[in-house]
């Protein structure tokens, strides 16, 4: 099996650094010469990815280049028989989604989106025993990424509410100082959502409430608080890990149809980067 990663950047350099740790036979690639300086030797290293797919044959390949860049580079992968995962989020309009989800299954392939908060601890172990009725959630980073705080941070959110709780509409969008606020709601649920880039501290939790009781999912420290303050605590599995090697042992599109879901949403919202 050979493993190709598409932009080592941020994001990109920590698969690299993954895929090297579990031994997998990998091949680097990235416009940017100077990128490719700093990851391991033993990698091959590209700046075309014309050439690297003449020179190799790859069948799995990560990209995480910009969000423009996602679908016509994972198009091309397919069309060469890879199976894709692209980074979050993983495009800008819900058609180019559509089309790759279709490339992928008329060539029997699979094509997946970055889902990389389903595999932890938090998500993996959470027990609903009552119904939730309200759903509170904050990603509010110290750093400032390069696109929309909503399209980037929100995503995560979004995604984890699309597989606990099914699909969702957006009812009110605000920007108050910097801080995007969402409100909802799935079918049985309501929901607010916080996100921000360069806020005082980091917060990254879910808090989820009915009339009775609340359970809070700590994000940073990966733990789980109920209602009567007893705490499950990480199991340290590292998710990332996680989430390449489902992809690369049980690939499926479940992922890539929940991204169609949310990016049809935000057109519907006309939410844009």
């Amino acid at each position: 099996m050979k493993v190709a990663v598409i932009g080592v950047g941020n994001m990109g350099s920590k698969y690299v650094k993954k895929l090297d740790m579990l031994n997998i036979d990998t091949i680097l690639i990235d416009k940017e010469q100077e990128r490719l300086k700093n990851q391991p030797e033993k990698f091959k290293k590209y700046t075309d990815l014309d050439e690297a797919l003449k020179e190799n044959k790859i069948d799995f390949a990560f990209v995480a280049t910009d969000p423009i860049s996602h679908i016509p580079i994972a198009k091309k992968l397919l069309e060469m028989d890879i199976n894709v995962m692209v980074e979050k989020p993983p495009a800008l309009n819900p058609i180019h989604i559509d089309e790759a989800i279709n490339l992928a299954q008329r060539r029997n392939l699979y094509f997946s989106v970055s889902e990389i908060e389903l595999k932890s601890y938090t998500v993996r172990n959470i027990k609903l025993d009552e119904p939730v009725e309200f759903i509170e959630a904050y990603r509010l980073n110290l750093g400032r990424g390069y696109i929309n705080p909503f399209f980037d941070l929100a995503w995560h959110d979004l995604y984890i509410l699309h597989y606990l709780f099914g699909s969702f509409n957006i009812k009110k969008i605000d920007n108050v100082n910097g801080i995007i606020k969402v409100e909802g709601n799935t079918d049985k649920q309501e929901f607010k959502i916080k996100v921000a880039w360069e806020y005082p501290y980091i917060k990254r939790e879910w808090i989820l409430q009915n009339i009775n009781s609340s359970i809070k999912l700590n994000f940073v420290n990966d733990e789980i608080v109920y209602n009567d303050n007893s705490v499950k605590s990480s199991d340290k599995k590292d998710k990332l890990e996680l989430m390449i090697k489902e992809f690369l042992n049980n690939p499926s599109f479940e992922s890539a149809y929940r991204a169609l879901d949310i990016l049809k949403e935000f057109e519907r919202n006309r939410i844009s980067v």
